[in-house]
C-alpha cells in the first residue's frame, strides 16, 4: 500500500493565493511593524476600503451571490438598508473577534433565524440555502482573508506563528454562524488547499454584478438619498470603486470586469504610505469601535431592542 503523505508535505508547493497579489510588490514599511497576538490586531485604517471587495470575493459564489441578490430579508441587504447592515456585520465581525462565548452563542442563534428566511424558489439560476455551511465557510474564509490583507497591505507578510495563531481563534468567523469547528481549517496550508480547491467554481453573473457595481460606486445611493446621494456618487464614486479594485485580488477584478494597470499599482503604493503613518493612530479607533458594537450588543439584549 501507497503510504499518504503529510499534509504538510501534499501541500509543500501549493501556491499562496490566499495573499493579496500586492502584498510581495509592496515596499516594507520603514517603521516598527506592529506585532500581531489576537486576530484583533489585524484591524488597520485601510479596512473600510477594503470591506466592498471582500463582499465581492463571498458573492463570487454563485450561490452566496444569488442568495444575497434575491434575498427576501431587505432589512439585511446593504443596498436598501446601507446603515443598518454596516452596523449588524460591525457587530457580528467584533463579535468574532472579541466577543464572549455567550455573545457568539446569541449570534449564532438569531443569525441563523435570519438566514432560514433565504433560500432558491424555483426560478432561482442556481440552488442554494443561506444556511448552508459550505457556503457560509466560503464567507468565513473570505472575511478572515479581509482580516489577513489589510494587515498585509500596510505592514508586510504575517509570520508563520502568526498565520496560525491568527487562523486558529479566528475559527468564530465560522462557528459563529453555521461550520462546524471541524470543519473549520487546522493549518494554513489546509486554508490554502481549500481557497485554491474553490477558486474555478467561481463567477460573477451580470444581476449580481451590477449590483456590487452600484454599491462600489455609490450610485445606489440617488435612489435612497436623492440629490445628496447623486452627489456622493458624482464625487466619491470613482475613488472608491478604485480603492475597491486595489482590495481585490485579479482573478476577482476579472469576474468584475474591471482592469488594474502598472500605474494603479503605484498610485495605491504611495495611498498605502500615507496610510501607514496614520494608522498607529486610527486602527485602535477601529478596535474602539469594535468593542462599542459589542456594548450596543449587549445593551439591545437586556433592554430586548432587536440586533438583526
Amino acid at each position: 500500500m501507497t503510504a499518504v503523505r503529510p499534509l504538510a508535505d501534499a501541500t509543500a508547493d501549493v501556491p499562496d493565493t490566499y495573499q493579496h497579489d500586492l502584498v510581495s510588490r509592496i515596499k516594507p514599511p520603514s517603521r516598527r511593524r506592529r506585532p500581531v497576538t489576537r486576530p484583533a490586531d489585524l484591524v488597520t485604517v485601510i479596512g473600510p476600503t477594503l470591506s466592498v471587495a471582500n463582499v465581492i470575493m463571498q458573492l463570487s459564489n454563485p450561490k452566496v451571490g444569488y442568495g444575497v441578490h434575491e434575498s427576501r430579508v431587505p432589512r439585511g441587504n446593504a443596498i436598501k438598508r446601507p446603515t443598518k447592515r454596516a452596523r449588524t456585520t460591525g457587530t457580528f465581525l467584533a463579535v468574532a473577534l472579541m466577543g464572549s462565548d455567550e455573545d457568539n452563542a446569541y449570534i449564532h442563534e438569531f443569525v441563523g433565524r435570519v438566514h432560514d428566511q433565504v433560500y432558491s424558489t424555483e426560478t432561482s439560476p442556481v440552488r442554494y440555502s443561506a444556511n448552508d455551511s459550505r457556503l457560509q465557510l466560503w464567507v468565513a474564509v473570505c472575511l478572515l482573508k479581509y482580516f489577513i490583507d489589510q494587515y498585509e497591505l500596510i505592514y508586510g507578510p504575517l509570520t508563520e506563528a502568526e498565520k496560525q495563531m491568527v487562523l486558529t481563534e479566528a475559527h468564530p468567523l465560522g462557528t459563529a454562524l453555521n461550520v462546524p469547528r471541524d470543519k473549520w481549517p487546522a493549518t494554513y496550508d489546509e486554508l490554502l488547499v481549500y481557497w485554491n480547491s474553490q477558486l474555478a467554481e467561481l463567477r460573477i453573473d451580470e444581476p449580481v454584478r451590477q449590483e456590487l457595481r452600484n454599491l462600489a460606486d455609490l450610485s445606489f445611493l440617488e435612489f435612497r438619498a436623492g440629490v445628496v446621494g447623486t452627489v456622493a456618487h458624482k464625487t466619491l464614486g470613482g475613488f472608491l470603486t478604485y480603492a475597491i479594485n486595489a482590495g481585490l485580488p485579479p482573478e476577482f477584478r476579472a469576474m468584475m470586469g474591471w482592469t488594474w494597470t502598472e500605474d494603479d499599482a503605484r498610485r495605491y503604493q504611495s495611498i498605502l504610505a500615507a496610510m501607514r503613518v496614520v494608522d498607529p493612530v486610527v486602527a485602535p479607533l477601529l478596535r474602539g469601535i469594535f468593542r462599542l458594537n459589542i456594548v450596543d450588543l449587549r445593551v439591545r439584549r437586556r433592554l430586548g431592542i432587536p440586533v438583526f
